[in-house]
């Protein structure tokens, strides 16, 4: 059974994590595979309706998540407080700790995750519950329809990019450089395409912060995010396995990429990526 979403690009920054985010919250059993000429994503093991019908019940009540309780941003997030928190969590909660902090910060703060491109008055748990309480098909009377369609839209495209909600500068395409904009970037409409955003954002658990290095997959000098795809179906645990291992990819059809960062004044971006290694 194989459910190929042509939205989902894994050579691009926001296409590879939305896939992973919806591996990630799928059905146990599901599968994940990249089209080796495409590098598009393919779900083994479940069909169209089954999985709309399933992200419209996981996003059923979303927004009161334990993890989007935490704190309204990443940044500044005590290192007492996340010690506290992650004696007393369980999972999932824990993975989402692992994935925003750790504990090798200044001043009694945490550092947290490199996929925090967000500034000024940008704050990015808390844009995270606006949008999943905007995704929640009991919302309203009828937002059952809206939200499938948003989902629907990010895995079979095309992206409209018509949703005034951020894409915590993951995706290359939301780029404003303000010398070219007649506002400051943090200060004007988003174009965005909610679904797509919303399965990024919950890709996170599987790039967890290692201590004295960074996020998983981060580079510093210069700053930059790698990923690798592959054309085997893996199922959740091998995807973790491969992300740590991710010379192997291309054993199994896969390519590696590398997204550099760009400034738009306070606010960070992916650069879209090429092709390495």
């Amino acid at each position: 059974m194989l459910l190929e979403l042509p939205a989902l690009q894994g050579h691009t920054p926001i296409g590879f994590m939305a896939a992973l985010g919806l591996l990630r919250i799928a059905p146990v059993g599901t599968r994940l595979s990249w089209n080796q000429t495409t590098q598009e994503a393919q779900l083994h093991g479940i069909e169209r309706d089954a999985l709309l019908a399933h992200l419209l019940l996981h996003m059923t009540g979303r927004a009161e998540a334990p993890e989007l309780q935490l704190a309204d941003d990443v940044r500044k997030f005590d290192v007492d407080t996340f010690r506290d928190s992650y004696e007393q969590a369980v999972e999932p909660l824990a993975s989402w700790l692992r994935a925003w902090w750790r504990e090798d910060g200044k001043g009694g703060h945490t550092t947290p995750t490199n996929l925090c491109l967000t500034g000024g008055p940008q704050r990015m748990i808390k844009m995270a519950r606006e949008l999943a309480l905007a995704l929640d098909p009991a919302r309203k009377k009828g937002a059952d329809k809206w939200v499938q369609a948003k989902f629907e839209e990010a895995l079979f495209g095309p992206w409209r990019y018509e949703d005034d909600y951020a894409s915590w500068g993951w995706d290359p395409a939301t780029f404003r450089p303000g010398a070219l904009t007649s506002n400051a970037p943090s200060e004007m409409k988003m174009t965005g395409v909610a679904g797509a955003y919303w399965l990024a954002w919950e890709s996170q658990p599987l790039f967890p912060c290692i201590h004295g290095t960074g996020t998983l997959g981060f580079e510093l000098k210069p700053r930059a995010w790698t990923w690798a795809t592959w054309a085997v179906p893996l199922d959740l645990n091998a995807v973790r396995a491969l992300m740590r291992q991710p010379q192997e990819a291309r054993a199994i059809g896969g390519t590696r990429y590398r997204s550099g960062i760009v400034m738009a004044g306070q606010i960070q971006y992916f650069e879209p990526a090429m092709p390495f290694g």
